[in-house]
């Protein structure tokens, strides 16, 4: 864990892989708004697994998905649905939040079993460009555990039915 990396609207910038190229890296950020909006929701668990998981773990991921199966509008933009990323993959420690609003800290423990942690991620349409990061390729949405696809380990149960397309998959 570390301290957050302030950037334009981004209150924090991370690194991903690729969702073209899992071999390459991008930069990703979670704004301001959808970071406060957990803190002010009392969604401490949320915090806790973006510090422990989210913050530094997306180089990890084994599959990388693309396009939800689902309606969604982002702003102006009635079809948010197809440009959405997703990472999937079964992290060794999941966390909690201990403590106060203000004094508090993430601690470690035991994953769910039978589950896959995915990040959902809007790909941003015209990526800005940062002099001190440089382009941040989109942004970090939302997070959770959700039961594992019998069928292929580290995806989500149901992914051909949840998701467009499978962009790519690493070996273990």
């Amino acid at each position: 864990m570390r301290d957050i990396q302030r950037v334009g609207p981004y209150v924090d910038i991370t690194e991903a892989r690729d969702p073209l190229d899992s071999a390459l890296v991008v930069k990703l950020g979670i704004t301001e708004e959808s970071f406060q909006q957990n803190v002010n929701n009392g969604q401490k668990t949320v915090v806790a697994q973006y510090f422990g998981m989210v913050q530094d773990c997306l180089l990890s991921p084994i599959h990388c998905f693309k396009g939800l199966k689902r309606p969604l509008m982002h702003a102006d933009d009635k079809e948010a649905d197809k440009s959405v990323i997703i990472y999937s993959w079964r992290p060794e420690t999941d966390y909690v939040w201990v403590g106060s609003r203000f004094d508090g800290k993430p601690l470690p423990k035991i994953p769910p079993p039978n589950r896959v942690f995915v990040v959902l991620v809007r790909e941003e349409k015209q990526p800005n460009d940062y002099a001190q990061v440089g382009k941040v390729f989109g942004s970090i949405e939302r997070w959770n555990w959700i039961k594992e696809d019998p069928a292929l380990p580290y995806a989500p149960v149901g992914w051909r039915d949840r998701y467009e397309a499978r962009l790519w998959s690493r070996s273990v």
